[in-house]
């Protein structure tokens, strides 16, 4: 840290609060220092959670692509689904308790990985695991069990089971299983494959005696799973190929809370999370510098833990393992109740140095938030004050050094006493888990000139006023200290990058951009970055599906007939060609490259001639097109010019209002003399939109059944697919037989 030409040093640079440590604090992206943040239950819990015991076993949670949430309840044997679009809880029908194909019995883990459109069951008492198509729930896959007709059975052999527990899956595709029973993980590959490698590998590091949950997450950027052991108490990393990962001392990384139940994990970013059902409690652990810290526990939930998962909106799911629904908290609006932070000696790079003010920049603070600063002076290095002590329930005793001198509470710029070359700043940040002091700066003043030398110099340098007339003249410099500050920082509050949160709204309004709640402050600030540019790009074919992307949340195409409309020519006869062969190829050739000859399919019959009526020649009673001599050729486009088409595929449709926004987005953002057609690809023909036999539509009846040495009929199996419904058996619509 060095000084500058005006005699003030900033303590936090780059922003990284490098020269500090710190212990349950944050630094933010912005570089503002606040206490860890942790998940929130901002709510009233269920009173029928009081009545519900610790879980014994996990059970399981899942999301998919559209906010739909799937959830496991073990003792009743069934699914339940909580829909993405009208948020209804409405039980899995099609999954029913039972041993055979199709059935489960005490299903327990979730999962619905990211390369497969799928929802993976643990089916523990059956020792299997099922995999549901996730429009039909028919079952499409069984692992774990060679024969669907018998019984299942627990086994031991590699890619079968005992209890499978839990699933977790990588961004490549392969699925993990705590095989509970068998006390192991067993890795299956993209195609449904035992990996017996990845067992084999970790078995040998003799490290989990009882592996009960299982989740895929980050860790130094890289991809690595977090096995809980349920026996140790505590969760243990592991690589994608069975290593475990170990610290800097070459003891295997793991961690926890002394006395912890571990049930339930999920993670998101650099964050895991935690079920203890000891304390009841969600614990938050950070991956940082290469090692995994507790990052504090979740606030307003103190209920059981049976499964945890991460939902589209980046929020953390809880699910306490019976038929109530799944409770959601916001991953980051709660904090950790008390953290502290201290920095290195601070020395500025002249000769002499007195010590003037110290001005911590803080916003304004909760009710429950509080901020308390300790400082020392020094001539010597060595006279340095010992490091506050970490975890300390009590605010004074981790400043306990008698060389700290605390600050009153809450006071963030003061005049410093001390005197010494070297100065050392620490502080205590505290709150109630709903509030956090935000610290985004440090200011060292030092070696101060102020309104002394303004005076006359009858008063100026007076020995006998001692530091009087400067403390006093610098006490009413701090009545305008923070205005000159509001002034100096006004470019800040127009920087969509720099401007506190609050005045996203108020900036966005300046840019005539509507702000949707649902988007996170992230995607705010850089949409208000971007709007200029998106204004530039209005009305065209670029911005239309900018605009649909960013404010309706669809993909789409979007044509214009105009750009395919060409003259429809017919080839001419070649002159002079002997014999008469060769007059035959030159006609051939000359279809060949007409390519806009084709009529009906390249091109159409105008409705009017491009000159309108000629005398002698179009001019026809009652059949005639008069238009003027600027209209030429105004017929030959007329049908197509200002209409475009937009093709959007009916799986972005899941929710009944996308199609409203969709339409608000075209009708705002479209120019206002042209018209659209709204055309939605789905698996139907329709006569001049998806009608090209082979392209986009398929003409065929039930598919034939396949045979295997003509004996098996995969059909009867189960795995080709159920056949065509019949009125008075396999007729239930949505179940076994779809409309299309």
């Amino acid at each position: 840290m060095t000084a500058n030409d005006n005699n003030y040093i900033y303590l936090n640079r780059d922003p990284a609060w490098a020269d500090f440590q710190m212990d349950g604090l944050e630094v933010r992206a912005d570089g503002v220092l606040q206490l860890n943040s942790v998940p929130l239950f901002d709510g009233d819990l269920p009173p029928e959670l009081k009545t519900i015991g610790s879980p014994s076993a996990p059970a399981g949670l899942a999301v998919d692509v559209e906010g739909s949430i799937y959830f496991s309840n073990p003792g009743a044997g069934g699914l339940w689904r909580v829909d993405g679009c009208d948020e209804k809880m409405r039980r899995v029908l099609c999954i029913r308790p039972g041993n055979r194909s199709g059935e489960v019995k005490e299903p327990r883990g979730l999962l619905i990985p990211k390369r497969r459109h799928a929802l993976f069951v643990a089916d523990s008492r059956n020792h299997r695991v099922l995999i549901f198509d996730l429009d039909t729930f028919t079952p499409v896959e069984v692992w774990g069990q060679d024969d669907l007709a018998s019984a299942p059975k627990p086994s031991a052999d590699p890619g079968k089971f005992n209890e499978p527990w839990a699933l977790a899956g990588d961004s490549t595709g392969n699925v993990y299983v705590i095989d509970h029973g068998n006390h192991r993980v067993q890795k299956f590959n993209l195609s449904g494959d035992v990996v017996p490698e990845f067992w084999t590998t970790l078995s040998h590091e003799a490290v989990l005696s009882e592996p009960s949950d299982i989740a895929c997450g980050t860790h130094t950027g890289r991809q690595v799973l977090f096995v809980v052991d349920r026996s140790a108490g505590a969760v243990f990393v592991v690589n994608l190929l069975g290593n475990v990962v170990r610290d800097d001392h070459g003891h295997p990384l793991t961690f926890g809370r002394i006395g912890m139940e571990p049930m339930g994990i999920a993670t998101a970013s650099e964050a895991i999370y935690v079920g203890d059902n000891a304390r009841r409690r969600i614990l938050t652990f950070e991956s940082r510098a290469g090692e995994i810290v507790f990052a504090g526990e979740a606030v307003g939930y103190r209920r059981p833990i049976a499964a945890l998962a991460i939902d589209q909106r980046e929020d953390l799911l809880v699910h306490s393992g019976g038929d109530l629904e799944p409770l959601r908290l916001d991953r980051v609006k709660g904090f950790q109740r008390r953290g502290i932070f201290w920095s290195k000696p601070i020395t500025p790079a002249v000769a002499e140095v007195k010590w003037h003010r110290l001005a911590a920049t803080v916003a304004e603070l909760a009710q429950s938030a509080h901020i308390q600063l300790f400082l020392h002076t020094a001539d010597e290095i060595l006279n340095a004050p010992a490091d506050p002590q970490l975890d300390s329930g009590d605010t004074s005793n981790s400043f306990a050094d008698p060389k700290w001198q605390p600050m009153p509470l809450d006071v963030a710029d003061l005049l410093i006493t001390g005197v010494g070359r070297y100065i050392w700043i620490g502080a205590v940040l505290s709150g109630n888990g709903m509030a956090s002091p935000a610290v985004s700066q440090v200011r060292l003043e030092f070696n101060h000139q102020g309104y002394e030398e303004n005076l006359p110099a009858i008063y100026r340098n007076r020995p006998a006023c001692n530091d009087f007339l400067p403390r006093l003249l610098a006490l009413c410099e701090s009545f305008f200290v923070e205005l000159e500050n509001q002034i100096e920082e006004l470019p800040v509050f127009f920087d969509p990058a720099a401007t506190p949160f609050e005045f996203l709204p108020w900036l966005a309004g300046w840019l005539a951009l509507e702000l949707d709640e649902k988007w996170s402050e992230a995607e705010q600030r850089t949409l208000i970055q971007q709007a200029f540019s998106m204004y530039g790009r209005r009305g065209t074919v670029e911005g239309l599906r900018e605009a649909l992307r960013i404010f309706a949340g669809v993909e789409a195409v979007i044509e214009e007939p105009l750009l395919n409309a060409a003259w429809w020519a017919l080839p001419s006869e070649k002159r002079g060609c002997r014999p008469e062969e060769a007059c035959a190829d030159a006609r051939e050739k000359n279809w060949q490259g007409a390519e806009n000859s084709i009529l009906g399919v390249t091109t159409m019959l105008v409705p009017a001639e491009a000159q309108g009526a000629v005398v002698g020649t179009t001019a026809v009673l009652d059949r005639s097109h008069l238009i003027g001599d600027e209209e030429f050729a105004v017929p030959l486009f007329e049908v197509v010019a200002h209409q475009f088409t937009v093709l959007i595929r009916r799986s972005q449709l899941g929710c009944a209002e996308t199609m409203g926004r969709v339409r608000r987005v075209l009708d705002g953002e479209k120019p206002a003399h042209t018209l659209y057609h709204l055309c939605v690809i789905e698996p139907r023909m329709r006569v001049g939109y998806q009608a090209r036999v082979g392209v986009d539509s398929v003409i065929g009846g039930p598919p034939a059944d396949l045979r295997l040495n003509q004996g098996l009929l995969l059909g009867d199996a189960g795995v080709g697919g159920r056949p065509a419904g019949h009125i008075g058996e396999q007729s239930r619509v949505g179940i076994e037989t779809r409309i299309g």
